[in-house]
């Protein structure tokens, strides 16, 4: 994954004051945005497209027994001519 984004990313900074935990049975959700740079164009996740993730975090015994991360990778926008619910929208 490293490798993709070499010589393109040039910051990324997860929000960490902006977390949201939701704890459910076995699961723990962490919800959050980041923002950075990439090739020249910048994205803040709520303000921009990209910039959101979603981890799932599942428990067995008291450890982690499995890990899924949800991110959209159009970090900078590129991919707007595949957007189906129009240009009036708010992040």
């Amino acid at each position: 994954m490293v490798k993709g984004f070499e010589g393109v990313l040039e910051f990324i900074q997860h929000d960490y004051d902006r977390l949201n935990f939701i704890p459910s049975a076995e699961y723990l959700i962490v919800e959050g945005t980041s923002q950075g740079r990439m090739s020249g164009k910048s994205w803040a996740g709520g303000e921009t497209p990209g910039g959101r993730f979603c981890n799932v975090f599942k428990f067995r015994d008291c450890r982690i027994s499995s890990l899924h991360i949800y991110l959209d990778p159009d970090y900078s926008g590129e991919d707007e001519a595949r957007f189906r619910w129009g240009k009036n929208r708010k992040w």
